[in-house]
């Protein structure tokens, strides 16, 4: 029996061709129209297949670079929380040395114990701890040191609230573009899949004619094997626009063919390894609107996303 179902199935539009086969496929089968082209017979479908090709693949390098610059910026807050957390031990081994740990005032600076500050800060609850921090100083300033002391942990203040609001600025920059580039790339995929439609109308019961327009061998699947590159996804998800991380948001790979995880308390997730290549990954979490975003495993890397959850406007009836 015939399988009619296969015609029906969006094939440009698969995750499993690499990015660089669909472009490298896309020039290609740009040049053979334009190359079949003696008497102009094809005008209509070059010009509409250069501009989906243009929007689609003129898109990446914008990307590349918001995506980039969030990268940085995360990588600016993760130097901020370790220096913090040194910081802190820092601290911590003045007050050993004067032997401040039997005074009642030690508990005001480390309440949850050294260790929650050392070795437990994170983007989640750096604000918090850095606040906190600070607080103490400012009350004892004499005891933790003297204004100099202050002075450095105000300033880690003052990193975190610029940076973090950088990144949180990235991340909704990279996400715009995102979308973006998602629209786009469907648009290419239709319009190559209805220049395949109607080449295969214009000849049929001829196959070996598809090989003067597509080269099919940039568009196939690719196929597992113990060699393949693999990466994970890593992130944090936050309340809106805020610096707020959100717990037990579900993140779901489509086509990833692993286990579905949720974001920790601090709002941080890591998924199970995937192949290289492009998928799309959905968040989403009851109240909030699911967050559909594009992303890129390569080349056995931590490939980061991060997530603004938007509180859901409707009413649960």
């Amino acid at each position: 029996m015939i399988n009619l179902s296969t015609i029906f199935d969006f094939l440009f539009l698969d995750l499993r061709v690499s990015f660089e086969n669909k472009q490298k496929g896309s020039d290609l089968h740009i040049g053979k129209l334009h190359a079949q082209n003696t008497a102009h017979q094809y005008d209509t479908m070059i010009a509409a297949t250069e501009a989906v090709h243009l929007a689609f693949f003129g898109i990446l390098p914008q990307i590349t670079l918001k995506l980039g610059t969030q990268i940085a910026q995360t990588s600016v807050v993760d130097v901020i929380i370790e220096d913090f957390r040194n910081r802190c031990s820092r601290l911590n081994f003045y007050f050993l040395s004067i032997k401040f740990e039997t005074n009642p005032l030690y508990h005001v600076f480390f309440p949850l114990g050294v260790m929650e500050y050392t070795q437990h800060t994170n983007k989640g609850n750096a604000k918090t701890y850095i606040d906190a921090m600070v607080l103490a100083i400012t009350a004892h300033t004499t005891e933790a040191g003297g204004v100099s002391v202050l002075n450095e942990f105000e300033a880690f203040q003052t990193r975190w609230d610029a940076d973090r609001l950088l990144q949180t600025t990235d991340i909704g920059l990279t996400k715009g573009a995102r979308g973006t580039r998602n629209d786009a790339e469907v648009a290419w995929a239709v319009q190559m899949q209805s220049n395949l439609f109607n080449l295969a109308l214009e000849f049929i019961g001829q196959p070996a004619k598809m090989s003067l327009f597509f080269s099919q061998e940039y568009f196939q699947r690719s196929h597992s094997s113990a060699s393949h590159h693999v990466g994970t996804l890593t992130g944090t998800a936050f309340r809106g626009h805020t610096i707020v991380p959100e717990a037990e948001v579900l993140v779901h790979v489509v086509d990833g063919n692993i286990a579905d995880v949720y974001t920790k308390a601090d709002g941080t997730f890591r998924t199970h390894h995937l192949k290289d290549g492009f998928y799309k990954v959905q968040f989403s979490k009851p109240g909030f609107i699911t967050q559909e975003i594009t992303i890129e495993i390569k080349n056995n890397e931590d490939t980061i996303c991060d997530v603004m959850m938007e509180i859901s406007t409707q009413e649960v009836s």
